[in-house]
C-alpha cells in the first residue's frame, strides 16, 4: 500500500515507512508541520495493532482496547483527527481476577500489581507468598541504581508469586513483553522513585497510592470530560482511531 499525501504542500517530502498507528502518527504530525508525505505500508490495511472487529456479532477491539488517558499523546491524537467527542471514560470501575478456578475482585491496594501490604492480596495468592510479602519490610534496601527490571525487583523483595500472578499478567499485557525485563523506570516511574526514597517497596507503593490521592484530575482527562480517567475509549473501538 502506497498513500502518497502530497497535496497542495510546498514544503520538504518525507517517506513514512509502516502504517501502523506509530507510522500514521508521524504522517500527521509531518503534514501539520507543512511537509509533503509518502506513507509505504506492506500489508493490506492501514493501522497495525490497531483494528476494530466483532466477535459473536458484538463489535469489539481486536487490538488495544483503550487509551492511557493521563498522557496526552493519544489524547489529543484522537482529538486532532476529529474524534475528540468520541471518547469515552470506562463504563466499569470493577475488575476480576481469575485464581483457582473462581472470580477474585480485583484488590485496590496495590501499584500495577505490586501489592503495598499482603492484606491487599489475601485470596489471590498463597499464604507463603503472602508471609513472603510481610518479609518486605525487614529485608535490607535494595540498590536500583539508574533502573532495574520491575519484574526481577519485585521478585528479589516479594518473591517471584507477586511478579507471575499479578505485576507479569498486568504489566505484560500493556506493554506486551516480559515483566522480568520490562524497565521499571519507563514502565511505572512513580513507583521507581519511590522505591528509591523508601527503604521498602511496600513503603513505597503506598506512598505513591497517598500521593495519588491527592493529586487532582490530570488536565487531559478534565479537558475531554473524561473525569481525570486512567484509561479512554473510543466508541465504536480504538480500533477506529487509524480510519
Amino acid at each position: 500500500m502506497n498513500a502518497d499525501t502530497t497535496g497542495p504542500h510546498a514544503g520538504p517530502h518525507a517517506v513514512v515507512v509502516g502504517g501502523g498507528i506509530t507510522g500514521l502518527a508521524a504522517a500527521h504530525r509531518l503534514l501539520a508541520a507543512g511537509a509533503r508525505v509518502t506513507l509505504l505500508e506492506a500489508g493490506g490495511r492501514l493501522g497495525g495493532k490497531l483494528l476494530a472487529g466483532e466477535i459473536a456479532g458484538a463489535p469489539v477491539d481486536l487490538g488495544a482496547e483503550s487509551l492511557l488517558a493521563r498522557r496526552p499523546e493519544a489524547v489529543a491524537l484522537a482529538e486532532a483527527v476529529g474524534l475528540g467527542d468520541r471518547l469515552r471514560p470506562p463504563a466499569t470501575t470493577t475488575a476480576s481476577v481469575w485464581s483457582r478456578g473462581r472470580l477474585v475482585p480485583m484488590p485496590k491496594g496495590h501499584v500495577m500489581g505490586v501489592p503495598g501490604d499482603a492484606e491487599a492480596v489475601a485470596g489471590l495468592l498463597s499464604e507463603e507468598a503472602l508471609r513472603r510479602i510481610d518479609r518486605d519490610r525487614e529485608l535490607p534496601p535494595t540498590e536500583i541504581g539508574d533502573d532495574i527490571a520491575i519484574g526481577a525487583y519485585v521478585a528479589e523483595r516479594m518473591g517471584r508469586e507477586v511478579v507471575d500472578r499479578l505485576v507479569e499478567p498486568l504489566l505484560g499485557g500493556v506493554y506486551a513483553g516480559d515483566a522480568y525485563r520490562i524497565s521499571m523506570r519507563a514502565a511505572v516511574p512513580a513507583l521507581f522513585e519511590a522505591a528509591r526514597r523508601h527503604p521498602s517497596l511496600t513503603a513505597a507503593v503506598r506512598a505513591v497510592q497517598a500521593a495519588g490521592r491527592d493529586v487532582p484530575a490530570d488536565a487531559a482527562g478534565a479537558a475531554t470530560g473524561l473525569g481525570g480517567s486512567v484509561f479512554a475509549g473510543v466508541a465504536g473501538g480504538v480500533g477506529t482511531l487509524p480510519g
